[in-house]
């Protein structure tokens, strides 16, 4: 029996009670499965044996059937139900599922373990239906937990203890944070790391304990994080080729509790890093324009509701051609959004360049680099001149707004950065060959057009990735160096701590494994408590789609079966709406799906690879079955420049297409 089957056969048993629980009534509505931007009304057979569902359908069952628990009202406080990584994701999360008499709100306190102290949080919601999340738990253990019932004025209904078992974490999590430094207690109530080549996603506490944990890795890139606790998870191996690093197509819009809420297919894919607009706003992220053959070189805004890209900004529009000398010249790693300007900073490494563009505008607002880095092109006029001491950055990551007393200043703007300080990529005259890294501040006087360094941090040399973080009110800086090599005291990286005004370094991190990025957080328990809205579309955007040829291809009429040794590699398989084969980068040219009269090909020779670090990739590429014509397919490839004929089959029956959220879940 599937995991599928295993979730799905205790709801069908429940009985609802629409009475019992108004906001979490199942109706008619709410079964509706909006699984797919388009709903096949007939599934589809094949005798492709790998097959596997996105995480947003487990997603959509537990929260049925969690809605369907509660219409029932089963478990008591006397009597919680408690479900232990639900969404098969997160191992250290828990749901508390239970109804009460009268309305009320429910507190947790999780004991101290290993050193850490209490941990309390609150879901504030005031019902009769209780769905809890339980954030911060230890591994390998059997976890304390005091449960309250407070009316929503805060005071004490009801209590009870009771015991959350967890699992020990495998590699690369599993006890990889170690406290070699500490003056004083760290800032925040856990770091949040993710990425790296040999990192997962993890989060730990001031003792470093591990209090958070992913059991899926995602590409290097790491999660990107909002603010609300959500983030975006990209498949590592579900991608694009490109002229270049192969870009992730998928993603996931997560929360902490692995809850997956949309699952966004993109055509060009993302890299590198993405942010909201604003909270549960529109995603900017960091793409490429790939048609002129340049990579990591554009802006993307995802629509939030339909997943579309509706606005990209390439660079290759606003400089001219001085430093277009290899397919990433500009290599933009980091952003962040300017709200009332509708603008944005940008950090270009291999340029080492910081840029403020205004998106409407669709132009420079100003540069901070060495100016005689752009004198003779056409940005020269835009580069802000250096006042005071200046120390210049290169090859630089983790750009972002600093949100302090300058906010209030007219005309004044504060940013901060991670210097790598390294020039492979972009070699310059004036780099000083300093084998350290550093956190830099500037003040930019956007109407004398200046730039002034505030500060800078120093560091060991952190070679790529790596981002910084400030607490303004208790005037703390976080570095985080997320790659050594060689590694420092057998730590691929570090997270150090410093005093803004005395400079010193009062606290030391070190973790075994590199990441991309870290962050400082706190689980935001209230809205995990909320329920998904699965009555709306979880599938959004797309990929680019298969095309119907006019005419049977000749190399098609004469392909070979499939050998052996090409059949050893490759992995074939369903994933949702998508047929994925798994190749090395560039290997897999064509996917054809053919009867006697039709033949829907999926090309992916647009581009080449030009860099010899990336052509050893191997990813799954994907090709969109949701248009694909009734009847019945056998599968073919070109794979090097040779096409083979499989024995995979795939038949549609005759079938109606109709729009999302019109197919009732209970039927698949």
């Amino acid at each position: 029996m599937n995991i599928i089957s295993k979730i799905l056969m205790p709801v069908k048993r429940v009985v609802l009670n629409t009475s019992t629980c108004s906001e979490g009534r199942f109706t008619k509505e709410a079964r509706k499965f909006p699984y797919k931007k388009e709903m096949l009304v007939n599934s589809y057979h094949t005798n492709l044996e790998n097959k596997t569902e996105p995480p947003a359908f487990l997603t959509y069952c537990k929260e049925k059937m969690i809605r369907m628990l509660l219409e029932k009202g089963e478990y008591s406080f006397k009597n919680i139900l408690v479900l232990n990584n639900p969404y098969k994701i997160s191992p250290l999360s828990a749901v508390m599922v239970f109804n009460t008499d009268i309305e009320c709100k429910v507190e947790y306190t999780i004991k101290g373990h290993l050193g850490s102290e209490d941990y309390t949080k609150c879901d504030e919601t005031v019902t009769k239906c209780h769905r809890v999340p339980v954030l911060g738990l230890y591994e390998g253990y059997f976890n304390k937990v005091r449960v309250r019932l407070l009316d929503k004025n805060g005071t004490q209904i009801d209590a009870k203890n009771i015991k959350i078992r967890t699992p020990q974490l495998s590699e690369p999590v599993h006890d990889c944070v170690q406290i070699t430094k500490s003056s004083q207690p760290f800032t925040g109530k856990f770091i949040f790391v993710s990425g790296g080549y040999k990192g997962g996603v993890y989060a730990f506490d001031a003792k470093g304990n591990i209090r958070f944990a992913l059991n899926r890795i995602p590409q290097y890139y790491g999660v990107y994080l909002f603010d609300d606790g959500k983030f975006l998870f990209p498949e590592k191996n579900m991608r694009i080729p490109a002229y270049g690093n192969a870009h992730t197509v998928i993603t996931h819009e997560m929360d902490m509790l692995g809850r997956v809420y949309h699952t966004y297919h993109q055509k060009k894919g993302m890299h590198h890093w993405a942010i909201e607009k604003e909270p549960g706003g529109n995603i900017l992220g960091l793409s490429s324009s790939m048609s002129d053959s340049y990579m990591e070189n554009a802006i993307v805004e995802i629509d939030r509701e339909t997943g579309e890209t509706i606005y990209e900004l390439s660079m290759n529009e606003l400089f001219d051609d001085t430093y277009k000398t290899r397919n990433d010249w500009a290599h933009i790693n980091s952003i962040d959004y300017i709200p009332e300007e509708d603008s944005v900073v940008v950090s270009m490494r291999n340029v080492h360049t910081i840029a403020k563009i205004n998106l409407k505008k669709r132009e420079i607002v100003w540069l901070i680099a060495k100016p005689r880095f752009y004198k003779g092109t056409n940005v020269e006029d835009k580069v802000l001149k250096p006042v005071g001491e200046h120390d210049w950055f290169f090859q630089q990551h983790g750009i972002q707004l600093v949100h302090d007393e300058t906010e209030r200043q007219p005309h004044k703007l504060r940013v901060m950065l991670f210097d790598n300080h390294t020039a492979n990529r972009r070699p310059v005259k004036w780099f000083d060959n300093e084998e350290k890294s550093y956190v830099i501040f500037y003040t930019i006087d956007e109407k004398n057009r200046t730039v002034k360094q505030d500060a800078r941090f120093q560091t060991p040399l952190s070679v790529t990735r790596s981002n910084s973080e400030y607490d303004s009110e208790r005037k703390i800086v976080k570095a985080m160096c997320a790659h050594f090599k060689p590694q420092i005291d057998g730590y691929d990286a570090k997270i150090y701590e410093f005093d803004y005004n005395t400079k010193e370094c009062i606290n030391e991190i070190s973790c075994v494994t590199d990441f991309f990025s870290a962050h400082t957080i706190d689980f935001n328990i209230p809205s995990m408590a909320k329920p998904i809205p699965i009555e709306k579309s979880m599938m959004l955007g797309e990929l680019a789609k298969p095309v119907r040829l006019e005419s049977f291809p000749k190399e098609l009429e004469t392909a070979s079966a499939m050998p052996i040794d090409v059949s050893e590699n490759l992995k074939f398989r369903r994933y949702g709406d998508l047929i994925q084969i798994y190749a090395t980068d560039h290997d897999l040219e064509k996917i054809y799906l053919y009867d006697d009269k039709k033949v829907f090909m999926q090309d992916f020779t647009n581009t080449v690879q030009p860099l010899n670090v990336f052509k050893t990739q191997k990813y799954f590429v994907n090709m969109p079955l949701t248009d694909i014509t009734a009847g019945s397919y056998k599968l073919a490839i070109q794979y090097l420049s040779k096409t083979y004929k499989t024995d995979y089959t795939i038949e549609f029956e005759k079938r109606d297409v109709v729009e999302r959220n019109t197919v009732e879940g209970d039927a698949l």
